[in-house]
C-alpha cells in the first residue's frame, strides 16, 4: 500500500524521466475506438462462420434441433446488433433509453456466450468422435 509520500516520489520520479519520442505512439481515442470496433466485427464474423460450419455439420447429422438452435441464436444476435447500431427499440419508432440499451447489451453477450457454448461443445465432441475414430482405424490397422 502506497502511501502519499511514495505518491509524491514515483511522480517526481516520473516527472524528472526522459521520454524518447520514438517510444511514444500518437493515437486518437476515435482510432482506438475504430479498431475495437474492428476486431468486435471480425471476433463476430469467425463466430457466425463457426456456428455456420457447426450448422452445417448438424445438418448432414440429421440432428436438426441443435443445428435450428444455432441459427435461431444467431439470428437473435444480429437483431440486437442491429438495434445497437441505429439505437431505436425493436418496433424501430422510437429511441431506446440508457436502460433499455443496457439490457439488449446484456441479452446480447449472453446469447453470444451461448452460442460460443454450443460451437465449442460440438467442435469439441467431434474432435473426440474423430479421435476415437482414429484409435479404431489404428487399431483394426493393427491386426
Amino acid at each position: 500500500m502506497k502511501d502519499a509520500i511514495d505518491k509524491r516520489n514515483e511522480r517526481e520520479r516520473i516527472a524528472s524521466s526522459i521520454v524518447k519520442r520514438s517510444r511514444v505512439i500518437y493515437t486518437s481515442k476515435e482510432e482506438l475506438e475504430r479498431r475495437a470496433n474492428e476486431e468486435k466485427h471480425q471476433k463476430m464474423q469467425e463466430d457466425r462462420a463457426a456456428a455456420e460450419e457447426v450448422v452445417r455439420k448438424l445438418k448432414d447429422e440429421e440432428n436438426q434441433k441443435m443445428a435450428m438452435q444455432i441459427q435461431r441464436l444467431l439470428a437473435e444476435r444480429e437483431m440486437l446488433e442491429k438495434q445497437l447500431e441505429t439505437g431505436m427499440d425493436a418496433s424501430g419508432k422510437r429511441p431506446m433509453s440508457g436502460v433499455t440499451q443496457e439490457r439488449v447489451e446484456a441479452i446480447l453477450s449472453e446469447k453470444s456466450k451461448q452460442l460460443e457454448e454450443l460451437i465449442a461443445a460440438h467442435t469439441a465432441g467431434s474432435v473426440e468422435d474423430s479421435a476415437a475414430h482414429g484409435e479404431e482405424t489404428r487399431d483394426t490397422e493393427e491386426t
